[in-house]
């Protein structure tokens, strides 16, 4: 007589989300007599699977007064074993939070205070309520060269000889060979780790005993969740245009343009904090935080046409890094300048026979604006009597002769 049972523990834990036991109808026969048995088969779970969050790293922006987050992990066993409880590390020296050890909600103590202190790290553990574990967890620095040992699996044997030697290997989990394990079971790097590429590896491990007979050999399997720590190895980048356009005549405190970086890294190593170098005249400050470059002086576009503003932006890792880009501020013009003569006063003579079209004399006015706002053009307003006014003309910057001219006064300056 023979029962066949699952022995992969994933194919129990598919199973037992279908079906409670197993009802097994056994038929048993010796010669010509025979008779049927009933078998019933409960099975127990083992606790072989770790609590895994849903995200490696939880991180939260929040005001003074907001209540932060909730985090969130689970469990493939059952009962006891599938039972989670959250607790905090150490790193709350202050006692800032509380943890919901059942349903992982974070709640403040006290008021946060800004000004005081900009971010807190928090490391929490979740474990579940079965004994002895079937897997392994680690964390480890992102940094760690290859060759670096992550743990050591302790397996043992019963047997003796052959039957006692033992062969590791990664059946699943490791797509691009970053990992190795030798033959005493130590697992070690094997690739150069990057978080910001993949920040979790859960590997299953496979070991076997060395029996002569392959057929008679005994396997086991674990799983390995291994946690990459973030190492500050990016500097901000950024994603802002470098080129922004204001009018002359904005007003004091205007907004002029936000500043934009992002860091791949994580925690304190991905704050990043704005400095401006600021450009000669002192127009413009920056947010620290926020990255908004605001107009502190007035601007004069025929003065200054444009600044170049350098913007530094600085992570808050240890050390730190950090990044700079140029943004090229163009002052746009408002028609704020009258056109201005040459001269404040000018003086001709003509004789009185001369001829009617003749040039009398070149006047010429400038204006600070551009473009259509500095375009001058030119006519007389001057009162001096029909007679005067209907002798001359203007065309363009020349003032003409229109009409004979039988006398014309003057004075002694």
């Amino acid at each position: 007589m023979t029962i066949l049972v699952p022995s992969d523990p994933k194919v129990y834990e598919s199973m037992r989300r279908m079906f409670a036991s197993w009802l097994l109808l056994l038929h048993y026969s010796l010669c010509a007599e025979s008779s049927d048995m009933r078998i019933n088969i409960t099975i127990s779970d083992v606790n072989d699977h770790i609590p895994k969050f849903s995200k490696p790293v939880y991180s939260f922006d929040v005001p003074e007064d907001t209540t932060p987050a909730a985090i969130l992990a689970t469990d493939d066993d059952s009962g006891v074993n599938g039972e989670i409880t959250y607790t905090v590390s150490e790193d709350d020296e202050d006692g800032m939070f509380f943890l919901n050890p059942v349903t992982g909600v974070f709640n403040l103590t006290r008021m946060l205070d800004y000004e005081v202190q900009q971010y807190y790290i928090l490391t929490v553990h979740a474990g579940d309520g079965g004994g002895h574990m079937l897997s392994y967890s680690t964390s480890l620095m992102e940094n760690l060269p290859p060759g670096s040992t992550i743990l050591n699996l302790n397996v043992t044997d019963a047997d003796d000889g052959s039957n006692s030697q033992l062969s590791y290997s990664i059946t699943s989990g490791d797509t691009l060979g970053q990992f190795n394990i030798d033959k005493n079971g130590v697992l070690s790097i094997k690739q150069p780790l990057d978080r910001e590429s993949q920040s979790f590896y859960s590997l299953v491990v496979q070991v076997h005993d060395m029996a002569t007979l392959p057929a008679s050999r005994y396997t086991s399997t674990t799983q390995v969740s291994i946690i990459l720590l973030d190492v500050n190895d990016n500097p901000p980048s950024f994603i802002s245009s470098k080129l922004t356009y204001i009018p002359e005549n904005t007003p004091i405190d205007t907004i002029v343009f936000r500043a934009q970086a992002t860091d791949p890294d994580s925690g304190p190593n991905s704050y990043i904090e704005y400095t401006l170098l600021r450009p000669l005249g002192n127009k413009f400050s920056i947010g620290t935080i926020d990255g908004e470059v605001r107009l502190i002086g007035e601007l004069d576009r025929e003065a200054v046409a444009n600044y170049t503003l350098t913007v530094v932006a600085t992570d808050k890792g240890q050390p730190c890094l950090s990044s700079s880009t140029d943004v090229v501020v163009v002052v746009l013009d408002i028609n704020d300048n009258n056109p201005l003569f040459a001269q404040k006063l000018y003086k001709v003579e003509a004789s009185e026979n001369t001829l009617t079209g003749t040039d009398l004399i070149q006047v010429f006015a400038t204006d600070g604006d551009e473009g259509t706002n500095g375009q001058v053009r030119y006519s007389i307003i001057s009162n001096l009597g029909d007679k005067h006014t209907q002798a001359c003309t203007l065309h363009y910057y020349y003032l003409l002769l229109c009409a004979y001219v039988t006398f014309v006064g003057y004075s002694k300056g």
